[in-house]
């Protein structure tokens, strides 16, 4: 039977390794893709008879609101705090330098809920998109980034990207 409760809105919570990263604009999206090797045989052409599961990618996209230096770390996780109280970040480390030193653990939690049952949690994050910082009297400057699950060895198979669902269960 339909629920018309079950009708939500998306807005997030963002924390990173547990804090909270702020305000968002621009809501949140995550992406699940399956990637299938298909096998088939001559009796049917080209009509797949079994599908294996090659990989799978995890992803999320979070815009931060608030423009500081904390986000911008943690949109540039190859950069390194500097100067006095952390006031600002360096740019420019060395090739080959491996993205799973800087991994974290990303909460997306809807914020109007008072429960942690439609939670997003990827638990070995790692920022991997281009970062535009716009500069313009027209709009926010909004820190945009791309999350990228890595596999975590130390979860159970079904389980090594992350979990939907309730995150404290």
């Amino acid at each position: 039977m339909s629920n018309a409760l079950q009708v939500e809105l998306g807005a997030v919570d963002v924390q990173v390794d547990g804090v909270d990263v702020g305000h968002q604009k621009g809501g949140a999206e995550v992406t699940y893709e399956p990637e299938f090797v298909e096998s088939a045989v001559d009796a049917y052409g080209g009509t797949a008879i079994e599908a294996y599961l090659k990989g799978e990618r995890l992803t999320a996209k979070v815009r931060f609101a608030e423009y500081t230096i904390d986000n911008l770390r943690k949109a540039m996780p190859q950069t390194q705090f500097a100067g006095a109280a952390n006031a600002r970040i360096t740019i420019g480390a060395k090739a080959g330098k491996k993205a799973s030193d800087d991994s974290v653990e990303l909460t997306l939690h809807p914020s109007t809920e008072g429960t942690r049952k439609h939670d997003v949690v990827l638990y070995k994050a790692v920022a991997i998109s281009s970062i535009v910082l716009p500069h313009t009297n027209e709009d926010d400057k909004i820190i945009e980034v791309e999350f990228l699950a890595l596999i975590d060895e130390s979860k159970s198979d079904g389980n090594y990207l992350g979990l939907i669902g309730d995150s404290t269960a």
